[in-house]
This record gives structure tokens, C-alpha cells and sequence, in this order.
């Protein structure tokens, strides 16, 4: 990110085209500072108004702009002269003002947005006059990369040297250390109109102190130095749209040696765990780093098996959609007390690993490769069992699919949601009379008066 303070002799101006929009010709102007530069666009108006400005409040040379022309001012040669004058202008501008920097020249060149000193000294007030409507419970405070990266440096080094220039950031330190719900949004794409790219950029998170819920978009992990107080304050953590392949790229980003889980790296009070779309291909053992998760969602990653799931005693709602998971053995065993399960666009081919789920309420294994009807039996004993999901199944092309399903759970069959439809007493009587038909051919006697009142 770019630093006018400290690269002041790196730093150059140059107009180096122009175009024609609407009739109105606009100067492409590109900034370099260090190994930094961004481009913006003006018309000669804006110049014009921003020297009268810059004269009147600065005590700018009134006569080294390029003056007005109305006749043949969309000549060629006359461009290229103006723009030549323009560039000149600006170069000498930049010399004259170089140790005050007023305002009205930072934001014509678009400092503000990518120089670290002009960034934050425009981020204070704002952040001064609006504390209160960011800090409510109800409001998400969003961000990129580029914000938390220059208070990161600045810290570093404050540059206080300038005098003429000094900037007090309390108010942006003292807002960050009361936020509660915060997103923040990184790219591997140049940054507005500059070569800057987001997600080369480091920064930490000791900014703050409270945060309750945090949301990270296309960031890099790899460039996060610090988690600060994060594993103490999380409870909600949302982490989309990243490279990573690895819980542990993100659960232990800061530390160097990952192989060793210890007690210190514990995300203490972390409930909410949503990696929806990433490139994760495992549960590794690192997520025992939140032993007080309720609720991880997955979707939209390459894992292939579900393991490491029983270090989480408090784990209630599991969401897998859209994975490589073809086989679910001894689920019982892996996924404790699981209420919500959620397996949809997977391939997986029969539900016998389900069997001993008993505290499952709702199982969505719609959109894989169930065939055969005879496996929903091992979902017919689930006793809390309640809604169930198989659309995009062979198994639902099956006739009589909803009255054979519903079979299977007996008594409970009125109880059952079948695709999001409870079953009708239509469904409900064909049931009973399947039901009585099996116990007749089993050589047992039906109860009439149970079979058809239910």
C-alpha cells in the first residue's frame, strides 16, 4: 500500500492519455508512489476548480495553470498541448504543496484511497461522527483488507515526524476495540483503479477487542499476523470464498508450527462455524479448537469422509452439501448427538450409517445416489426423526415412492415431512394397509382397530 510520507521522492505524477466521453474530454492521470500507483480522471473543469481553490486557500502561483480555450479546444494538437500543460501543472503543484498536502489536493489525486496516512486521516472523523451507528448490536461493520492493513502500519511506524501533518487515529482505535459484528473483504484482484492487491497485503486483528461476529470474503489467510484477541471474543465465525484446504489455515492462521494443537490456540467460546465454499477436502483434527461448537457448516468444499467430529460434545447442526462424500459409516460414533444433518448433493448410496442417530431430527440427503427403497429402513427406527429430504434420488422415482417411504416409520408415519410435505390421510390410510398386508404375510395377526384409527 502506497506512502507518501515515506516515499516522497519515488513519488511521481503523468497524465499519460486522454479520452472523449459525451463530448468531454477527461485526462487520464496516474499516480506512482514507490512501487504503488493508481490512475484517475478529470476534465478540465475540476483542474480549473480545484487551482482557483488551491490559490485562494493555499497560496498556490495563480498563472501555472493552463488557461481556458472555447475555440477548437477539441483539436488534437491542442489536447496533447493541454495535456502536456496539465501534467506540468500538477508536477509543479505536488512540489509546492508537498509539506501540507491540503485536503482538496489528496482527495483530486485519490490519496485517501490508497495511501495509508491519507486513508486513515480521513477514516478518524468519519469513524469520530458515526461510532454510535456502528457500534449498535444490529449493525454490521464492513471492511476491507486495505483499512486494517494501513492501521497495522501506521502503528508500526506513525509518522509523526510530520508535523504539519499530524493525525490522531485514537478515534479509529477506539471504535475497532468496541466492534461487535464485523466483515471484512479481500481480493486477488487489482484494488479500484491501482496495482495494489488486497490480499498482499498483512495486517492482525489486536485491533480488536470484543468482536462477537466476524465475517471474512476472499481473504488470505497467509497474510493474517496476528489473531489478537479473537479466540477469547468469537462466537460466530464465517470464513467464504478463501484458498484454503485446511481447518487449520484458518483456526490456527497465526501459528507457525500447525502439527501441534496446545490449549492456548482453543477458541474458547466459538459456537458458529460457517466454511461454506472454500477448497477444504478435510475435517482435520484441529477443529477440536472449538470444543463448543453447536453448529459448522461446510458446504460447497472437496471433503470426502466425515472424522474428528466426536471431539465436539455441544455439536448439534452439520451441514456438508455439495461435497465428494460417497460413504458414511458408524455415523453414531463420529457425530455424537447430531440434530441436523444436512448431506444433500453428495454420493452417497444408501443410509445404513444412519441407522443409530437417534437424537437426528432432520436429515437432508436429497441430490445423491440413493436407489434402492428398502434402505430407508435403517431410517425407520430414528425415533426423533422428523423431517427427511430425498428429492434428486433414484430411490424418488420409484412408484408409490411417499407411501413406500413412509411405511418404513410405522406409527411415526403421520409424524414424518417427506420433502417438505407432511403426508396427507390419504397416504396415511395406503400406509396402514401396507403395513397390515407385511404383518399378514409375516403369519402375525394386525390390530384392525389401531391400523385404521392411527
Amino acid at each position: 500500500m502506497a506512502c507518501f510520507w515515506s516515499n516522497q521522492k519515488e513519488t511521481k505524477i503523468m497524465i499519460v492519455s486522454t479520452k472523449e466521453n459525451n463530448n468531454v474530454t477527461f485526462y487520464s492521470i496516474v499516480v506512482s508512489v514507490g512501487d504503488f500507483n493508481w490512475t484517475v480522471e478529470h476534465r478540465y473543469s475540476e483542474f480549473y476548480e480545484l487551482h482557483n481553490q488551491l490559490v485562494l486557500d493555499h497560496g498556490l502561483p495563480k498563472d501555472i495553470l493552463p488557461s481556458k480555450k472555447v475555440i477548437r479546444n477539441k483539436c488534437p494538437i491542442f489536447i496533447e498541448t493541454r495535456r502536456k500543460g496539465l501534467e506540468e501543472y500538477l508536477q509543479k503543484t505536488l512540489v509546492f504543496l508537498k509539506r501540507t498536502m491540503p485536503k482538496v489536493f489528496i482527495d483530486f489525486l485519490n490519496f485517501n484511497f490508497y495511501d495509508i496516512f491519507f486513508l486513515l486521516q480521513d477514516l478518524a472523523p468519519r469513524l469520530f461522527k458515526q461510532s454510535d451507528v456502528f457500534l449498535q448490536k444490529t449493525s454490521m461493520f464492513c471492511m476491507t483488507t486495505l483499512e486494517l492493513h494501513a492501521l497495522c502500519e501506521f502503528l508500526k511506524k506513525p509518522l509523526l515526524d510530520q508535523t504539519e501533518n499530524s493525525l490522531d487515529i485514537s478515534p479509529v482505535l477506539d471504535t475497532y476495540s468496541q466492534l461487535q459484528y464485523v466483515t471484512i473483504r479481500g481480493a486477488s484482484i487489482p484494488y479500484l483503479q491501482s496495482n495494489i492487491i488486497l490480499n498482499k497485503l498483512s495486517f492482525d486483528f489486536s485491533a480488536f477487542k470484543v468482536l462477537h461476529t466476524l465475517i471474512l470474503e476472499h481473504v488470505s489467510f497467509e497474510n493474517i499476523t496476528s489473531l489478537g484477541n479473537l479466540r477469547d471474543t468469537v462466537h460466530k465465525l464465517q470464513v467464504n470464498n478463501t484458498n484454503v484446504t485446511s481447518i487449520s489455515q484458518i483456526l490456527q492462521c497465526d501459528v507457525i508450527h500447525k502439527d501441534n494443537i496446545e490449549g492456548s490456540q482453543k477458541w474458547k467460546v466459538l459456537e458458529t462455524l460457517n466454511l461454506n465454499n472454500n477448497n477444504i477436502t478435510e475435517i482435520d483434527s484441529t477443529i477440536r479448537l472449538a470444543p463448543k461448537l453447536s453448529y459448522l457448516s461446510l458446504n460447497d468444499n472437496k471433503i470426502s469422509t466425515i472424522n474428528n467430529l466426536s471431539h465436539l460434545p455441544n455439536l448439534s447442526v452439520l451441514s456438508l452439501s455439495n461435497n465428494l462424500i460417497t460413504v458414511c459409516t458408524d455415523l453414531n460414533m463420529k457425530v455424537g448427538n447430531i440434530r441436523l444433518l444436512n448431506l444433500s448433493q453428495n454420493n452417497i448410496s444408501t443410509c445404513k450409517g444412519f441407522s443409530k442417530l437417534y437424537s437426528l431430527e432432520t436429515l437432508d440427503l436429497s441430490s445423491n445416489k440413493i436407489t434402492n427403497i428398502e434402505d430407508i429402513k435403517f431410517l425407520g427406527d430414528l425415533p426423533c426423526l422428523e423431517n427427511l429430504l430425498l428429492t434428486g434420488n433414484n430411490v424418488a422415482t420409484t412408484i408409490d415412492y411417499r407411501i413406500r417411504v413412509l411405511e418404513y416409520f410405522g406409527d411415526k408415519a403421520k409424524q414424518i415431512c417427506l420433502d417438505n410435505e407432511k403426508p396427507i390421510q390419504a397416504e396415511l390410510d395406503k400406509v396402514s394397509v401396507l403395513r397390515a398386508l407385511r404383518i399378514v404375510k409375516e403369519g402375525k395377526t394386525p390390530d384392525l382397530k389401531s391400523t385404521f384409527t392411527q
